[in-house]
């Protein structure tokens, strides 16, 4: 008996198990990986004065604190002041965004349509070197940040692109920074409308479908999406048939 037990524990039998799809998902546009390549090279290019005005600006501080320290405050002394490229890099921190949380609060505030120093017209976030929880926020943000001020055609000029890993490495050497895991460039320059031009034409802009238009006075009609279901084909233990309490209860034929 327990020979048998133990054998009908070790088979198993085939079984199929049905899942229904998440109906709120969100996914990343698309984009192919020789765009990607052309927008990231050109950012590399284009934020070189960042780079630049971060390393003087750490020199002048440093030499600003050892002339505190031996007290030297001559007038005769000359002040260090920032080359052209670095002067270039300050002006440009005006269209640049650096960081998740930096670029998080510029979206929101343009989702909410609050006054800013102007709206982000690119987002490029590093999310193959980040854990996905903390750039999951961002194609959902960016389509109600497009949509905000997107007149019912949705033509509003935000474009979103995730690159893979090893880009986060390369940006942050551009802008001079530790870490660079999301950058937002907003335009008015012109070697960044240059890149906005190109992720425009080449990078399909923010959309979630569950979400519409959330711009005012825009109230889409609801639209039915196809339920997604899938079957997974897996395996269980053959398990004996099991008594129930009733039947455990009743008198077998050999005790009468």
């Amino acid at each position: 008996m327990a020979a048998t037990a133990r054998a009908l524990g070790v088979q198993r039998r085939q079984v199929f198990k049905h899942a229904l799809e998440k109906p709120y998902t969100t996914s990343w546009p698309s984009a192919t990986q020789a765009a990607q390549d052309e927008i990231i090279d050109l950012l590399c290019t284009a934020l070189q004065p960042l780079s630049t005005y971060f390393a003087e600006s750490r020199r002048i501080c440093k030499s600003r604190l050892r002339r505190q320290r031996r007290r030297s405050k001559s007038k005769l002394q000359s002040k260090p002041s920032l080359s052209d490229k670095a002067l270039e890099g300050k002006s440009m921190l005006k269209h640049v965004v650096i960081g998740i949380n930096g670029t998080t609060r510029a979206l929101e505030r343009q989702a909410k349509g609050q006054r800013s120093e102007g709206d982000l017209a690119l987002v490029v976030v590093c999310k193959g070197d980040v854990e996905p929880q903390l750039v999951a926020h961002f194609p959902g943000l960016a389509h109600a940040a497009r949509t905000s001020k997107a007149d019912r055609a949705g033509t509003a000029k935000l474009r979103l692109v995730g690159v893979g890993s090893g880009v986060e490495r390369r940006l942050a050497a551009a802008v001079g920074q530790p870490r660079a895991s999301a950058l937002g460039i907003r335009a008015g320059m012109p070697a960044l409308d240059a890149i906005i031009d190109t992720a425009y034409a080449n990078v399909a802009m923010p959309s979630v479908p569950w979400i519409g238009n959330i711009a005012p006075g825009c109230h889409p009609a609801p639209a039915l999406h196809p339920m997604a279901v899938r079957e997974l084909r897996t395996s269980a233990p053959v398990a004996g048939k099991r008594k129930s309490p009733a039947d455990a209860a009743k008198p077998s034929k050999k005790a009468k």
